[in-house]
């Protein structure tokens, strides 16, 4: 099945396709088939993604 949300992920000054992944990772996101930050502010990142679950 494929899912799609939203989830934040802590901001940093090195904002980078390994970082974001990395951090997909850490929430057991292995394969996202897509995703993209669709709002940032001083603390988050907000990344919508489709993955599969």
């Amino acid at each position: 099945m494929i899912t799609s949300e939203i989830i934040l992920i802590p901001n940093t000054d090195d904002i980078s396709t390994e970082y974001i992944e990395s951090e997909l990772k850490k929430q057991n996101i292995e394969n996202p088939l897509r995703w993209a930050i669709v709002n940032t502010n001083r603390e988050n990142l907000a990344i919508s993604l489709a993955y599969e679950k």
